[in-house]
This record gives structure tokens, sequence and C-alpha cells, in this order.
């Protein structure tokens, strides 16, 4: 893990300057002079750290997951919910998030601006669902497909869900789509309540 200062300051001007890049240009249009302008560092300053554009890419997704994996795991988990109205922990937490910064997130899940980012965002998901399977409810004993399928589901359900809210301009509050979505994700979709 990185300790020095100066390079932290140099990783978050680029991330920055990348973050303001993608929701002006698509990704094919970035390159790394733009970044580093945008980012107010010199070329050289960027290669001491990345071989490559992707490799900085790389870097600007992975440290996105590790903001939205700190942003849950900093609320305290339950062993197991007292009512199936409570939200997953964590999840009310990362929808606001998420609401609060609705230009990048729009970028990245509605436009699909970084296509690596969809790719992690599927494998992270998968975490989390696996995750919320044993807290939710106790996690039944299932074949390797049939867990899959259920994974899947609650996956694609899930990220529709966020990007629907990112669409609508967020209809519903945080807690109200993190309550259905746990809903959902515990019964199915065509529960009553």
């Amino acid at each position: 893990m990185i300790k020095d200062p100066r390079v932290l300051q140099t990783f978050d001007l680029l991330c920055k300057g990348f973050t303001n890049l993608l929701q002006s240009d698509a990704l094919e249009q970035i390159n790394i002079k733009k970044l580093t302008e945008a980012s107010k560092i010199n070329r050289t300053t960027f290669y001491l750290h990345f071989a490559d554009l992707q490799a900085f890419v790389t870097y600007y997704v992975n440290r996105l997951f590790q903001h939205w994996s700190d942003i849950v795991n900093s609320v305290p988990s339950l062993p197991e919910h007292k009512s199936l109205q409570e939200p997953y922990p964590g999840l009310v937490q990362l929808l606001e998030y998420i609401k609060s910064e609705q230009e990048l997130y729009h970028c990245l899940l509605v436009e699909h601006r970084l296509p690596l980012f969809t790719v992690a965002l599927r494998e992270w998901m998968i975490k989390f669902t696996n995750q919320g399977f044993g807290t939710v409810t106790q996690t039944p004993t299932l074949s390797e497909s049939e867990r899959k399928v259920r994974e899947v589901h609650i996956l694609s359900g899930t990220i529709g869900s966020i990007v629907w809210w990112l669409e609508e301009g967020f209809p519903i509050s945080s807690q109200k789509l993190a309550e259905e979505l746990t809903l959902i994700a515990a019964k199915g979709p065509f529960y009553l309540k």
C-alpha cells in the first residue's frame, strides 16, 4: 500500500482529472496528454507510476471499487436481519454515495463509458450478493447452478434498479431503494407486503 503523500496526491489528481474527462469525453478520446493536462501533472510523473493509459484505467476502476467496499464495510454488519424491512447494512450508504456522485455514475452505469467498470461491477456485485445471501436469510443448500441462477438474477436486478434510479433522477430515496432491493433479493420480485 502506498503511503507517500506526494504519490497519493498525484494519484488523487490523476483520478480527479480522469473523472472530469470521462464526464465530457468518450474513453477513446482520452489520452495521456489530455489526462496529464487535466490533472495538472507532467507526463514524466504519469510514467513513473503507470506504463500506459490502460494501466491507469485499471488502477482507477480498482480504486472506485475499493471505495465502494470501504463504504459497505464501514457499517457494522448484523449477524442476521431482524426484519426484511431493514436493508442490507451499507447498501443505503453506497446508494447515497452514488447519488452524491451522480454525474460520474451516470457516465459509468447509464452511458457505459468505461467498459472495464462494467466488468468489475459484475465481479464486485457478485461478492456483495454472496455476502448478502447469509445475512438476509440463512443460506439454503444449493447446487452450483441453482446458486448461479439466483446470483445472476439478483445481480441483474440490482444493477438494473440502480440504473433506473439514476436515469429517473432518484424518484425514491436511497433508503427506500435499499429496502426494495433487500426484499426482492430475499423474497423474489413478486412478494406481497
